[in-house]
C-alpha cells in the first residue's frame, strides 16, 4: 500500500470522503460498545490527531441515516515498535481484564443495513462462544482479499458456521475459479479473555513477528468457535485492489442515495 499511502498512515486513507478507521469506530458505536482501546504507534501523529478531533464525531454522526450515535470512550495504547498484531493485542490485556471483547482491524470496511458487530454480539450472548464474522468470496472478487482466514466447517444453522479450521497466511494471492466460493474470516472477532492465553502459547520464541493468526487458528482448533455469515458487503482495504473496490462501492452507494 506504500504507493497509495505516500507516507500517510494507512488507517487515514479516505473511503467515501473520510478516513477508513472511522468505519471501525462507527461499527463499535452503532453496536453499543462503550470503550475502545486503540493500539497506536507514536509516529502516527496524524492518525491520533484525527481520532481526537471533532472531525471523527462529525463523520460518524452524519453518516447513519440521522440516527443519534454516542461515541465510545477512546483510550490509546502505545506500541513503541511494530512487533506484530499479536503483540499489539496483548498490550491491551490489563485494560480488558476478564471481560469479553471485540477485536477489530480498521482496514476491513463493512457496508450493511445492520453493523457487522451488531450481527455477531447476539450469537456470543446466545452461545457463549468466540465469534468471528464471515463473508462469502466468489471468483474474481477474491483478488481483492488477502489469502489468510479461509474457514472450513458445516453450517450449524442458517448463517452460522461451526468452524473446524482456518487457513494461515501464505505468500501467494487468493485466486478462485469463476464458479468457486469460499467463506473467509474477516478481522472482526468477539473473544473471551482466554484469547490472551492463546497469544502467549503462540508467541514467536525467535524474536520474530508476534502475529495473531496462529493464536486464532489454535483457538478454532481447540474451542467451538462459531462464524456468522454477515449480511452486507465487506472489503479488505489493506491491499490496493480491495481498497479500490471499497472506494467504488462507496461511490455507488452515494450515487444511489443508499449510504
Amino acid at each position: 500500500m506504500q504507493e497509495i499511502t505516500q507516507g500517510l498512515p494507512k488507517e487515514m486513507l479516505p473511503i467515501g470522503g473520510r478516513p477508513m478507521i472511522s468505519y471501525a469506530i462507527q461499527e463499535a458505536a452503532l453496536s453499543g460498545l462503550e470503550e475502545l482501546y486503540i493500539v497506536i504507534n507514536e509516529h502516527k501523529s496524524a492518525l491520533r490527531r484525527y481520532l481526537e478531533s471533532e472531525d471523527l464525531a462529525e463523520a460518524i454522526r452524519s453518516d447513519w441515516r440521522g440516527q443519534a450515535v454516542l461515541l465510545p470512550t477512546l483510550t490509546f495504547v502505545d506500541q513503541p515498535m511494530p512487533l506484530g498484531s499479536g503483540e499489539a493485542i496483548y498490550r491491551a490485556r490489563a485494560l480488558i481484564g476478564e471481560e469479553p471483547f471485540a477485536l477489530m482491524m480498521p482496514d476491513f470496511i463493512f457496508f450493511g443495513r445492520t453493523p457487522a458487530l451488531a450481527q455477531m454480539i447476539p450469537l456470543y450472548e446466545r452461545f457463549d462462544r468466540d465469534i468471528v464474522g464471515l463473508i462469502e468470496v466468489r471468483g474474481k472478487e477474491a483478488e481483492g482479499f488477502g489469502n489468510v482466514g479461509i474457514v472450513q466447517g458445516p453450517e450449524q444453522e442458517p448463517g452460522i458456521v461451526a468452524i473446524q479450521g482456518m487457513s494461515e497466511k501464505i505468500p501467494n494471492p487468493l485466486i478462485l475459479r469463476e464458479e468457486e466460493r469460499v467463506l473467509k474470516a474477516v478481522p472482526y472477532w468477539i473473544l473471551g479473555p482466554h484469547f490472551f492465553d492463546y497469544l502467549e502459547r503462540t508467541r514467536a520464541t525467535d524474536g520474530g513477528e508476534w502475529d495473531d493468526t496462529p493464536a486464532l487458528q489454535l483457538l478454532c482448533k481447540e474451542r467451538k468457535v462459531l462464524g456468522k455469515i454477515l449480511e452486507g458487503r465487506g472489503f479488505d482495504a489493506g491491499n490496493p485492489l480491495g481498497y479500490e473496490a471499497a472506494q467504488a462501492f462507496s461511490a455507488e452507494l452515494d450515487a444511489r442515495g443508499k449510504r
